[in-house]
């Protein structure tokens, strides 16, 4: 099994499934490019989703977003 198809059947088993999530897990973005934990590397499209409209790691987003969820 890859690391991908191991991470993705460790997720279904203690997450709430109200969809089927792509075949591929995230290590990494920089603005709208994301890295796979495999190495794969894509442009993210899927900017619909909540706070991807602003990319990944955005330097203006990232300290607030640092602040608010340490407490």
């Amino acid at each position: 099994m890859t690391a991908t198809a191991d991470e993705i059947q460790r997720a279904e088993t203690s997450t709430a499934n109200n969809y089927r999530p792509l075949p591929v897990v995230l290590r990494e973005g920089h603005g709208a490019w994301v890295t796979d934990i495999e190495g794969g590397r894509y442009l993210d499209m899927l900017s619909g989703y909540s706070a991807l409209n602003f990319g990944h790691t955005t330097p203006s987003c990232s300290p607030s977003h640092t602040n608010s969820s340490t407490g």
